[in-house]
């Protein structure tokens, strides 16, 4: 992989020093694990105005000087399997046998699984939720903070066994601020729910569904392990959130793969957050259940991944259908209530779509979208399969497609499952990932392409193709990959994969070296009722480059990234201008925002300004940014980058200690005696 270079054409990392350092995060338990950082130059104006802007002041020369040493080395994006190092020990798996004595082969079962991304606890760290078959409970893992993770299931509330789960998700389905979990399953398993108490438990909750029977909610009442259907109600594998109606609240989208559907019947797809946990089932009023059963009587609903996406920009949630057997659908919202089959079937030819991943690739401001399906290398189908593999749907900008999957080079994927965006070398273009994994054994012929086939990562060229190269980079993974999550575990500055298998145990990839290049996320705390702000977008702009983001609280099937908006910024130490759309139409609007942060904004109240509320960590010591009680060599380069740029200090007041918005050299200074020295337990930023 080529160094990258900065937008002025400078190499980076030309200054004749680079280092590498060992640090430890603070940690809230007793278990540490260091964290690998790679240092480097953050952006080319460092070194431009170093001696610069600082004449005459020798000491403070040397060290902004240091400072930018520190920041130089030119490692590329490498992936490392750190699963058992970071405490993610369990396996997901069934008691029974999957393949009877008969020959007969459990698909359902084999095809669940999954896990749900977020930070249930506000913390500012992503957790997961993983399901595990009916070989043990589900677990919960608490992200500590410092590179590990630990299993608190139990004392949550959540740690449900004896079932086979599928797609969690983690939403804020109350809007009260906290994150609580939806839970799928098949045979049997039904849909449970946990409302999130604010206090990191959980309480099961009854949906108050009214719907014909057998039906995923037809739930009763359980005693704090969530609640459960009766046996014989329908699989749900995936779920997907978002505020369909624009009423202010969470909607819900759910798939229910090869389920038949009798003539009269709902297909149970979409329903209306009427509050308090309470959901109907609007599938019927929507016109999605007339045009997923079209003119048949009965059906099959083959659909595996639900996703809400404003793919024609018009303020209003469509809903992307990725299903099997060629029955994906592109689903317009009319903007009252109902829906339009707007696919156009010469186009959306996936033959079995099951994963998938929403997101601008090009950057040209509208979502794209990718579908999972299986590509057989030998071209020939020995079962009820296609061949064709992947699709790849690139956004017009009025929300039609064109298939570019063969131009982009993202077709050969094997049994493709769950899919992710993510820019793993922060080079300001969407990379693509995606698991995949099939068969009842090594020795079944039909399907042994697929039994340890190899997942693949497709970085971007910038152009619009795209280069496989997860061996190059370290990524060997031949699991029987369901679920996937591309977020930054260790808040590095960079996106990690988190891998859930099934019938085995997980994969937890660390991207060492994708901080290479600058980075900024942002993170929305949205209205009462919306709290992550699900469905907002946000824009990031670096030169001529503006990157966009829809916050969701979607699918990539049976799994989900975390509602926060990660952009890679190449070279720039400084983002010219962060633009939040929120789901309303109110527009925020920052400008000369600071890389190399965890930015929050929350909506503005209902005044007559658009000025953002941006609430930072509370400090421990002079630039102590995120408020983690020490003063780490990337907080010391921001308050460098703000020194020499004169960007405003307000997304670290901690080192602007005179209060004038600003950041003075001797205030720099005193942020370094505090990297070299540690902080003071009883000092406070004024």
């Amino acid at each position: 992989m080529n160094r990258p270079r900065s937008p002025e054409g400078v190499d980076k990392c030309a200054l004749p020093l680079d280092t590498a350092a060992e640090k430890t995060r603070p940690t809230r338990g007793e278990r540490r694990l260091p964290l690998k950082t790679k240092h480097r130059i953050r952006s080319p104006r460092v070194a431009a105005v170093l001696g610069r802007r600082i004449e005459g002041r020798p000491r403070a020369a040397a060290i902004l000087a240091f400072a930018a040493f520190l920041h130089c080395s030119p490692v590329a994006a490498t992936f490392s399997d750190v699963t058992v190092a970071a405490g993610l020990n369990y396996e997901h798996g069934y008691q029974e046998p999957l393949v009877g004595e008969d020959g007969s082969f459990n698909e359902r079962r084999h095809t669940a699984g999954g896990v749900a991304a977020g930070d249930y606890d506000n913390d500012g760290w992503i957790d997961l939720y993983a399901v595990r078959g009916d070989t043990g409970p589900d677990v919960l893992f608490r992200n500590q903070g410092d590179g590990t993770f630990v299993e608190v299931g139990a004392a949550a509330g959540v740690a449900v066994s004896g079932t086979a789960g599928s797609g969690p998700i983690f939403a804020d389905i109350d809007g009260d601020g906290w994150l609580d979990i939806l839970v799928g399953g098949v045979q049997g398993a039904g849909v449970r729910g946990f409302r999130g108490r604010g206090d990191g438990s959980f309480a099961g909750v009854d949906f108050g569904m009214s719907l014909p029977q057998p039906a995923p909610s037809s739930f009763r009442r359980g005693s704090g392990s969530g609640e459960e259907m009766p046996p014989g109600g329908r699989d749900t594998y995936s779920a997907a959130f978002g505020d369909y109606d624009r009423d202010g609240d969470l909607d819900m989208a759910l798939a229910h793969w090869n389920v038949l559907v009798e003539q009269g019947e709902s297909t149970e797809t979409l329903w209306r957050n009427d509050g308090d946990f309470h959901f109907t089932d609007v599938s019927v009023d929507s016109r999605i259940a007339a045009i997923l059963r079209g003119t048949a009587n009965t059906f099959f609903d083959f659909t595996f991944t639900p996703n809400f996406a404003d793919v024609d920009s018009d303020g209003f949630p469509d809903l992307l259908l990725a299903a099997d057997f060629g029955t994906s659908k592109v689903l317009r919202n009319q903007g009252d209530g109902t829906f339009a089959d707007v696919t156009d079937t010469r186009v959306v030819t996936d033959e079995n779509g099951m994963g998938a991943a929403i997101g601008d690739y090009d950057n040209d401001g509208d979502l794209d979208w990718f579908v999972s399906s299986i590509w057989d290398p030998d071209g020939v189908a020995e079962e009820h399969w296609g061949v064709t593999g992947n699709r790849l749907y690139r956004n017009r900008g009025d929300g039609t497609f064109e298939d570019v999957t063969t131009a982009a080079g993202v077709r050969q994927g094997y049994w493709g499952w769950g899919a992710t965006w993510a820019d793993v070398n922060n080079d300001g273009f969407l990379d693509l990932f995606h698991v995949n994994g099939w068969g009842r054994s090594a020795e079944y012929v039909p399907s042994r392409d697929f039994y340890r086939d190899p997942s693949p990562l497709f970085v971007a060229a910038g152009d619009g193709t795209f280069t496989e190269q997860a061996h190059d980079l370290g990524i060997d993974d031949t699991g029987m990959g369901r679920g996937v999550v591309s977020f930054d575990y260790d808040r590095d500055g960079d996106l990690d994969f988190f891998i859930a298998n099934s019938q085995g145990r997980p994969r937890l990839w660390r991207n060492d070296g994708g901080n290479e290049q600058t980075y900024l996320t942002v993170k929305l705390r949205g209205p009462v009722g919306n709290s992550e702000g699900i469905g907002a977008r946000v824009e990031v702009v670096t030169g001529d480059l503006t990157q966009m983001r829809e916050l969701r609280a979607g699918s990539n099937f049976e799994s989900q990234d975390p509602a926060e908006a990660h952009f890679g910024l190449g070279g720039y130490a400084v983002a010219d201008a962060v633009r939040v759309i929120w789901p309303d139409g109110i527009e925020t609007i920052l400008t000369d925002v600071v890389a190399g942060q965890r930015l929050v904004v929350s909506i503005p109240e209902p005044t007559p300004t658009t000025s953002p509320t941006l609430t930072p960590p509370t400090p421990a010591c002079i630039g102590d940014c995120d408020g983690s009680g020490s003063v780490t060599v990337d907080e010391l380069v921001r308050a460098v980058t703000m020194a020499l740029t004169g960007a405003s200090a307000v997304s670290c007041p901690a080192v602007d200690r005179n209060r004038d918005g600003s950041v003075a050299v001797d205030e720099v200074v005193a942020a370094l005696d505090r990297v070299l020295t540690g902080c003071i337990k009883a000092e406070r930023a004024p």
